[in-house]
């Protein structure tokens, strides 16, 4: 790379900057990460591609390696260069990254950064977001599957007796890995580390269970059609004022979940009794639409009032591939990779 374009092992202090600014959303839902440093340092093998000027970081593209599967996370700009519209400054800065990434990506898959063996690049966008958009579309992805963004939350969730926090990866590993190894883009970076919660039978055998990740928002607008008039009423509304703190709010993400026989009613007692656990009232599932769990428990559980309100949000799948390739298999979704 020949500057103003940088590729780093390690974040530098701006670029911390940059995505400690970076508000995400363009329409819809818009909200900012209040915990990015610590995700940034929990990134596994990333890759930081930046664009500096003046000391300052303009853009960024991180990359997390996963063997020949690459992901592309905290895609960010300046907030000159995420305003729409016909600037002469902003369209250059905009080209230059343009080309400059074209040139990456195919340098990448074909061999020609370092020993680095790249198959293909992979990301999750959501199909309102045009800073999202724009990266796919003007690089050649392409729209390979779509996830859903499932909520789940309770004022006063209950717990439960069978409920076990779960410290040990190799006590869950081999259910895990069971349920979730062949789906695409199957890894293990960051679901390996607890906690994980389970459902045990009477025997003590595992009947459902999950992986966690405690994530802190700002939010600025809720989703959904309503999204910016519940934002403003949630200071007077007793029943959201619980579930949601626009300022700093807190939620659990689960992935690896799993249900014996995909029970929705267990799934019920595994979501609430961690709520309950973890002494909070919302969860952000987000999960492929094909996956067999959730076709079966999707109009069987009771979501919660955040459900009714804003309801599912779709996220596409996007893939740039050297050898494209068609799978009807679901994708595995990690929760760190969606915040």
């Amino acid at each position: 790379m020949n500057p103003p374009f940088y590729l780093r092992e390690t974040p530098t202090e701006e670029l911390l900057d940059l995505l400690d600014e970076t508000v995400l959303g363009t329409s819809g839902a818009r909200y900012r990460h209040l915990d990015i440093r610590n995700r940034v340092s929990t990134a596994d093998n990333p890759l930081f591609l930046t664009l500096e000027r003046s000391n300052k970081v303009l853009a960024n593209v991180t990359f997390c390696r996963r063997g020949s599967e690459w992901y592309i996370r905290f895609f960010a700009f300046q907030g000159a260069l995420q305003a729409s519209g016909k600037n002469h400054t902003f369209e250059k800065r905009k080209g230059v990254l343009k080309n400059q990434l074209n040139q990456f990506f195919g340098a990448a898959l074909w061999g020609n950064v370092g020993d680095e063996k790249v198959d293909s690049f992979y990301a999750y966008i959501d199909p309102k977001n045009e800073r999202s958009k724009w990266m796919s579309e003007n690089f050649g992805f392409r729209v390979a599957g779509h996830l859903v963004t499932q909520s789940f939350s309770r004022a006063y969730p209950k717990k439960s007796k069978k409920l076990r926090r779960i410290e040990d990866w190799n006590a869950v590993s081999s259910q895990i890995r069971q349920n979730f190894s062949s789906h695409q883009h199957y890894n293990e970076a960051q679901i390996s580390s607890p906690p994980f919660y389970v459902l045990l039978d009477e025997q003590g055998e595992q009947i459902a269970g999950a992986h966690i990740m405690t994530v802190r928002w700002q939010i600025e607008r809720l989703p959904g059609k309503y999204g910016a008039v519940l934002t403003r009423l949630i200071p007077f509304l007793p029943f959201l004022r619980k579930l949601i703190k626009p300022k700093d709010h807190e939620f659990i993400v689960p992935d690896c979940v799993w249900s014996e026989g995909n029970d929705p009613n267990l799934l019920q007692e595994l979501f609430s009794a961690i709520l309950h656990e973890e002494k909070l009232n919302l969860m952000l599932w987000w999960t492929d639409d094909k996956e067999d769990l959730y076709k079966s428990v999707k109009n069987k559980v009771n979501w919660g009032i955040f459900h009714k309100l804003v309801g599912v949000s779709p996220v596409d799948v996007v893939v740039l591939e050297k050898n494209p390739r068609q799978s009807k298999l679901p994708f595995f979704v990690c929760g760190w990779d969606m915040v």
